[in-house]
């Protein structure tokens, strides 16, 4: 396969100087029709210097580079509010991973948690101790990135509304040099990393799409590690969507980037969305893109940039997103 035949997907960067700012910048993304498995951090910096065979002074250097180490987005409501120490935000999968893999080898972890429990703390108890122990980890982690230059969000993108979005929306909450770039889709490096013939990891499928479990209890798809199975399934689900989005598209004779882009051109009402033949996710999901592109709207008539809107057309757009 020549260099232009090469399959190419397209990422949002932004580099963000707080916890609280990338965090904002995440909720936003995903309540407007992102889905978690799109986002991914940059992996912890031991891990990103082993993997690269090199050091680095600022993470910004690492901003484009199709083979650095990445780790999902993973909300604290994955784990669950450990009573007693709930923690914000988000945390990195390798504060988990590190856990899961330190208590089943009965490392000093291990043996912190046996010892509560054998003490007689209830699950509540452990489980702040859990947190405690995984919002130490989180910090460090937020830490190390903070003093080499901030914290890193990758977006993946599907086509140029999605960039459009991704781009506004990182940008609005602060992140630095903001720009979208063009990634190999076959991520030969990292499948041979993760899945080639020396590596222990097992081959699994779902739906037809191999991915990874690795040994240290994360799994590894396409170019990104993942930190449980219902991350990986999230993730396969999203992309055969997409493609069953591209197919349907294509069998209305619609032009797929201006269904995403600008669904009042081609729906012209919520009803007549609802009325069609669409499946219900995916009419779920332009209807998230298109309340998005109406609240920009009344954003910009509110800085009177644009005539006055009367907000009855985001009004009937929740409610069709009510009705599914």
């Amino acid at each position: 396969m020549t260099e232009q035949e090469t399959p190419i997907v397209r990422e949002a960067v932004g580099v963000f100087q707080s916890e609280r700012a990338l965090q904002a910048a995440v909720d936003d993304l995903l309540s407007h029709g992102f889905d978690r498995s799109e986002l991914s951090l940059l992996a912890p910096l031991s891990s990103v210097e082993k993997e690269l065979g090199h050091g680095f002074t600022s993470v910004r250097e690492l901003e484009d580079d199709p083979v650095v180490p990445t780790t999902a987005y993973i909300s604290t409501d994955v784990i669950g509010d450990a009573e007693g120490g709930v923690f914000g935000g988000f945390i990195y999968v390798g504060a988990l991973a590190t856990l899961t893999a330190v208590v089943a080898s009965g490392g000093a972890i291990g043996a912190a948690i046996i010892a509560a429990a054998a003490g007689g703390i209830g699950g509540g108890g452990i489980g702040a101790v859990l947190a405690k122990l995984i919002g130490q980890h989180h910090a460090d982690y937020v830490e190390d990135q903070l003093e080499r230059g901030g914290l890193l969000l990758w977006v993946r993108t599907w086509n140029a509304a999605d960039e459009k979005h991704a781009v506004e929306i990182l940008a609005n909450h602060s992140g630095a040099d903001v720009h979208v770039h063009d990634l190999p889709a076959t991520h030969d490096v990292l499948d041979e990393r993760y899945g080639g013939d020396t590596f222990a990891g097992e081959l699994q499928a779902y739906r037809g799409v191999p991915y990874t479990y690795l040994p240290d209890g994360e799994y590894y798809i396409s170019g990104e590690v993942l930190p449980t199975e219902r991350d990986v399934k999230a993730r396969i689900d999203r992309d055969i969507y997409l493609e069953t989005l591209q197919s349907e598209a294509k069998a209305q004779g619609w032009d797929i980037e201006i269904v995403l882009a600008d669904p009042a051109g081609v729906f012209h009402t919520p009803a007549k969305l609802l009325a069609g033949d669409l499946p219900d996710a995916i009419k779920a999901d332009i209807l998230r893109r298109w309340a998005y592109g109406e609240k920009q709207l009344e954003i910009a008539s509110d800085d009177g940039m644009q005539p006055a809107r009367n907000g009855d057309r985001l009004q009937e757009i929740n409610l069709a997103l009510e009705r599914l």
